[in-house]
């Protein structure tokens, strides 16, 4: 099992990054991405009231966001580089708002999609010595990602158990799509599982399934394979590295 971090309100910017790099234990970071209404994309932090924050993004201009935490996807990436960041790096593309589509808007919106995905490739093209990961829970996004992105992997954010499928690199389970069948398919299928958990209930709930006496050979091996993404890291690491 591995570690990916992904930051919360309790460090700022630059101290999640130093710790991403000085701790041995996290695999990687996740780096959360929105478009705003006057088209830059923006790092911002995760925390309780995520979707909140990523509203507010979409529908501000970059210059009325000064009371947030967020720095352009472009200087993030830059500063990691300076930083000689060598970690996997995550980046979860938040989608924009589209409503319901119809024949007047479906081009507007596909337009916007596709300035989305060119502003994204143009920043990660900067920067070859990134290890960067692209994955995104809008299937139509994603679409445009396998068309114009070859050099990164992608992945699919699985917020229910219906595939609908998309054949990408890794999976970014959420705790309400977690299934073991779906799991074992696509371990066999050789793709990347990376579990998304977001509170304590559920680190308590996959330890007693994968860990725990009840566990099985079987499961405590699939666990071996798998990646958690998490707001605390250190947590992640003495509940199932340390104990």
């Amino acid at each position: 099992m591995r570690i990916i971090a992904q930051q919360t309100d309790s460090l700022n910017t630059y101290e999640f990054w130093d710790n991403v790099m000085n701790k041995d234990y996290i695999y990687g970071m996740s780096i959360n991405i929105a478009l705003t209404q006057d088209n830059q994309i923006l790092t911002y932090t995760v925390n309780g009231n995520s979707a909140a924050t990523t509203n507010t993004i979409e529908n501000s201009t970059l210059d009325k966001l000064n009371n947030y935490e967020i720095q352009l996807f472009e200087d993030a990436l830059k500063n990691l580089s300076q930083k000689n960041m060598k970690k996997n790096i995550y980046v979860n593309i938040a989608p924009f708002k589209i409503g319901t589509l119809t024949n007047e808007n479906i081009k507007e919106v596909t337009a916007r999609m596709n300035l989305y995905v060119d502003m994204i490739k143009e920043i990660i093209d900067k920067y070859p010595d990134l290890n960067i990961s692209l994955h995104c829970i809008n299937r139509s996004i994603l679409t445009i990602l396998k068309q114009k992105i070859k050099d990164h992997k992608l992945g699919l954010v699985v917020y229910n158990t219906d595939l609908n499928f998309i054949d990408v690199d890794y999976y970014v389970i959420t705790m309400n799509a977690f299934d073991d069948a779906i799991i074992d398919l696509l371990l066999k299928d050789n793709k990347e599982i990376i579990l998304y958990i977001n509170s304590d209930y559920y680190i308590a709930y996959i330890y007693d399934h994968y860990i725990g006496e009840k566990s099985t050979p079987h499961l405590q091996q699939t666990f071996n394979e798998l990646k958690i993404m998490n707001n605390y890291p250190e947590i992640i690491n003495k509940v199932f590295n340390e104990n």
